[in-house]
């Protein structure tokens, strides 16, 4: 009691309908006869609700504060939360933000950071909580809009918040209010947040497929059969997930012009030889000059169902092509269809015709442009001596 923040309090203060000797069991405590304004902060809240229903498992003030040895809010840990909430808070534990206050970090979330002061704390349901799915976001940011923040940590975007808002999906959640827009704790969890580098996280390379999956079903499955996501599920985290096209906050509506051009560049960080001959090709230069109603990488091989040629599904396969390039040439014929939109003309052993081709037409140039200047050179001592006897 000495210890308490209630020291200077008498016992009487608080059991004043006791006598003494007083019986074992004494009467319970009215704590809001002093504390009134925490009370109505209370019964407003999840855990006042909570008192209110019969037999259901409520708090009480004593079971968060102790009885004699009441402790001030500021001391409560993780532990006075563990009491009803233990699964959270055995999540929690294992999480990056724990594990920051392990090593002495005292700015790390902790439940309230989130939840909110307990007396008024409100159900994720409710709209008015910090946890609600439209309020999340805002919630978050109390820490990561804060680029200072983002260089102690060594968090790689410092400016996430901002990102995540002018993307589809914070546009979705802020402007439309639509509670299905993934927010925060979809892609990262709620209490078991860990860095993006650790396997048990739902950012980490392996399981990012998994985790954007959990919203787009139907593309996860496309995806997994795709030659990217067979490569990923065994074990290849070279393979190419859902962040490397689409980035990770910052992600855009494919319909927009601006990401169909960043997706060819995008295309080209791993397939470095094939973006160069696309440029190379009417397609690739009309997309260089910032139009896209031409064929881009997604158009011939699909988006999430990129599968090899030697795949009969596939849509550049021998089955497939002619098909392919009439989505955009009605037209098309099986002729038309033998057009190698990756042709090098410098690779002699994958293309050995067109490689002679372009040597001799090269060879054939230069020999009738000096053909050309050779008796330019020849003729011009003769026309001098015209112009003199003239």
């Amino acid at each position: 009691m000495k210890a308490s923040v209630h020291a200077g309090v008498e016992c009487v203060a608080c059991h004043r309908k006791a006598t003494a000797p007083h019986e074992e069991r004494l009467p319970a405590v009215r704590c809001a006869e002093c504390h009134a304004k925490a009370r109505t902060a209370l019964s407003e809240g999840v855990h006042g609700s909570a008192q209110a229903r019969p037999r259901a498992p409520a708090p009480t003030c004593a079971g968060c504060h102790g009885t004699h040895g009441v402790r001030p809010a500021a001391a409560l840990g993780i532990d006075t939360c563990a009491a009803c909430h233990a699964r959270q808070v055995a999540l929690y534990r294992e999480s990056i933000h724990a594990r920051s206050r392990q090593r002495g970090d005292s700015q790390a979330a902790t439940c309230r950071s989130c939840h909110g002061e307990a007396h008024a704390l409100l159900a994720k349901t409710d709209a008015r909580a910090p946890t609600y799915h439209l309020n999340l976001p805002r919630t978050c940011a109390r820490c990561h809009a804060d680029p200072e923040l983002a260089k102690r940590y060594n968090i790689p975007v410092g400016n996430v918040y901002q990102l995540y808002m002018d993307s589809i999906h914070g546009r979705a959640l802020t402007r439309s209010g639509l509670l299905v827009a993934a927010n925060c704790s979809d892609c990262h969890g709620a209490h078991e947040i860990n860095p993006r580098a650790e396997p048990a996280s739902r950012v980490f390379r392996a399981n990012v497929p998994k985790t954007c999956g959990a919203c787009h079903a139907g593309i996860l499955a496309a995806y997994a059969e795709s030659v990217h996501g067979t490569h990923v599920a065994r074990g290849d985290l070279k393979a190419p997930v859902c962040t490397d096209c689409h980035s990770a906050h910052q992600i855009r509506r494919v319909e927009g012009a601006p990401w169909q051009l960043e997706a060819i560049r995008e295309c080209g960080t791993c397939h470095e030889e094939s973006l160069k001959t696309y440029r190379d090709t009417f397609h690739g230069k009309v997309t260089a000059l910032g139009y896209t109603r031409v064929a881009k990488c997604s158009d011939c091989h699909g988006a999430h169902t990129i599968l090899p040629p030697s795949d009969p599904r596939s849509s550049v396969s021998p089955g497939k092509l002619v098909a392919t390039c009439r989505q955009c040439h009605p037209q098309a014929t099986a002729a038309f269809a033998e057009f190698h939109p990756h042709a090098d003309h410098q690779n002699k052993a994958r293309f050995p015709r067109l490689y002679y081709t372009y040597l001799f037409m090269s060879g054939l140039l230069v020999a009738v442009l000096a053909s050309f200047g050779l008796h330019a050179v020849l003729w011009l001592p003769r026309s001098l001596v015209e112009r003199l006897r003239r």
